[in-house]
């Protein structure tokens, strides 16, 4: 609301903030480290969930600056917000199990971290798809062909291509 209101303030924090981002700042929310919650041996997916985190909440802050109020009419990047906060959560999860599992000593617990690891990269580069999808000129984001798809359909009533078999007349 500030920044569209042009408060100088909240302008120049935006672009710092942006600038920072854009010149590679290293995220860390304290997961790993002397204080993190997270067993070292998880610190690459730790690090993954920080990364995905801060960059989730920078594009929806831009999101929420593109769309306004009317975000809610747009299912495609509500869909693809949803599915990024899952693989949030998943991420979490497994890197809480896994560190606790560690920490009071189960048996087969390298099996767990293996299993943890390998779920946070597959999700980490979902979202980073994702997150890419979001931007309304990255050639990811396809939703402009599949509205046009849609409408088609929609007015047809029917899926609108013929048959490959059928002959032209």
């Amino acid at each position: 609301k500030e920044l569209k209101s042009g408060n100088v303030t909240t302008v120049m924090e935006t672009i710092g903030r942006k600038l920072r981002d854009s010149l590679g700042r290293t995220v860390d929310l304290g997961l790993t480290g002397d204080l993190g919650v997270v067993h070292p041996s998880l610190g690459d997916s730790a690090n993954k969930l920080e990364e995905n985190v801060h960059y989730f909440g920078r594009t929806v802050e831009t999101l929420l600056l593109r769309f306004g109020k009317n975000i809610v009419e747009e299912q495609l990047v509500l869909k693809r917000v949803a599915n990024i906060l899952i693989n949030l959560y998943g991420m979490t999860a497994v890197l809480s199990r896994a560190s606790r599992s560690i920490r009071i000593g189960l048996r087969n617990h390298d099996h767990e971290v293996l299993l943890a690891n390998m779920f946070c990269v597959e999700a980490y580069f979902q979202n980073l798809f994702s997150l890419s999808q979001l931007d309304k000129n990255a050639p990811e984001n396809l939703d402009e062909q599949i509205k046009k798809v849609s409408r088609q359909i929609l007015e047809k009533r029917a899926y609108i291509c013929a048959h490959p078999l059928d002959r032209a007349s």
